[in-house]
């Protein structure tokens, strides 16, 4: 592969070039100072050519490596891979012989590169880049393309696109989660004021309608072709990694999904910060109940959260309940009588918060207290707790169980 340099007019740079364009000179010969997350998109950069060189029979060199790497970057080089040569076989499809070229940089060309986008409009490609195109559901991303195409009515039209191609059919507070996604009204914290510009939708009678702040960006049509390449890769990874969802849920059995992940897919009204969770948190409204487990803990923490989870088989959990509980507590009852009370329990699970490879929760299904509980006062406290025996709905798959239990 051809050495690694910096483009003039490099895209992470782009927010100050593209508003101080002779910057780009001034700054040309300056050192660069990376950071730990320029290296890690550095990385990612690396990873992708290989594999797309290698994917054309191109000159690849021997695999790059890297500190950064890990089963989540893999996986999404691998759909990046993928997608590129599915482009590459549809160029096929019209002309006998395209042209591929990786990692070509703006040099004779640059003077005449034309796209200017808003600090808005790269805001907006930044929040849907972030939050929606992995695709781990399909329905902002169908929404996005219906923004594309028709201005009013989308959240009728949506439902019918959804029902007819997906066989999804979301009710009135999936669909609620789903406006209060795209209007900046879900978010919790910092985020709501980071994505402040990211609002596509405003009310419109019964309905709504796009939002006069988006139609405007999509004046701009290198911004248009943004979006619309945004929504080709969204629907990509939907069907490569997200369709095959699990019984009624929109999570996918053993994928990886973050806090925000859960609370959005879950339909919840606004997004919790993982601090407000601790462990487990019930929203009344969607009668849900995720349970995130941290299976290895650290020797350091405090012993009122130090909480031995541990797995007994596939198919069968001891998890313990927050500090200062009883078998009488009102969550501990919603565990327990869970199936007669309409709530369901989901189960997210990841080996260590400090492990690169595991900075999400893997999805392990559905699962039921079987009865069997033990109220005990917690070690080196006066704080006491219920140990809660579970049974897994699907019992986990042999590889993810023995990686997960393994010290």
């Amino acid at each position: 592969m051809p050495p690694i340099t910096h483009s003039v007019l490099g895209a992470s740079a782009a927010e100050r070039w593209i508003n101080c364009p002779p910057s780009a000179r001034l700054t040309a010969g300056m050192q660069d100072e990376e950071t730990s997350f320029a290296a890690e998109g550095t990385a990612a950069h690396a990873l992708c050519e290989w594999k797309v060189r290698k994917a054309l029979k191109m000159r690849a060199g021997r695999r790059p490596t890297s500190d950064y790497w890990t089963d989540e970057m893999e996986e999404c080089t691998d759909d990046y891979r993928d997608y590129i040569m599915d482009l590459v076989g549809q160029a096929r499809q019209i002309c006998k012989d395209p042209v591929t070229m990786i990692e070509q940089h703006l040099v004779k060309y640059e003077p005449e590169y034309k796209v200017r986008l808003t600090k808005s409009q790269e805001k907006v490609i930044e929040f849907i880049s972030k939050k929606l195109v992995s695709g781990k559901r399909i329905h902002e991303i169908e929404l996005l393309n219906r923004l594309l195409h028709y201005r009013r009515g989308v959240m009728g039209l949506l439902r019918k696109d959804l029902s007819e191609q997906y066989h999804i059919d979301p009710d009135s507070v999936s669909c609620g989660n789903i406006v209060n996604v795209m209007m900046n009204e879900f978010p919790a914290g910092s985020g709501k004021k980071s994505y402040e510009d990211c609002v596509f939708l405003q009310k419109d009678g019964n309905d709504y309608t796009i939002s006069e702040t988006f139609a405007g960006m999509l004046e701009n049509k290198a911004f248009y072709d943004m979006i619309q390449e945004l929504v080709e890769f969204g629907r990509y990874r939907y069907e490569s990694n997200y369709s095959a969802r699990y019984e009624n849920t929109d999570f996918v059995l053993y994928q990886k999904y973050t806090y925000e992940d859960v609370c959005r897919l879950l339909g919840w009204e606004h997004n919790e910060v993982p601090l407000n969770i601790g462990g487990y948190k019930y929203d009344k409204k969607t009668k849900t109940f995720p349970v995130f487990i941290n299976y290895d803990k650290e020797d350091d923490i405090q012993d009122t959260v130090k909480y031995e989870d541990h797995f007994v088989s596939t198919n069968r959990l001891i998890a313990i309940s927050k500090s200062n509980r009883t078998i009488q507590s009102e969550d501990v009852q919603n565990f327990l009588h869970a199936r007669e009370r309409g709530i369901s329990v989901e189960l997210f699970v990841r080996k260590n918060k400090d492990d690169k490879i595991s900075k999400e929760f893997y999805y392990l299904g559905h699962m039921t207290a079987s009865g069997r509980t033990k109220e005990f006062i917690m070690p080196n406290t006066t704080s006491s707790a219920v140990e809660i025996e579970w049974i897994l709905d699907t019992p986990v798959r042999n590889d993810l169980y023995e990686y997960i239990v393994s010290r």
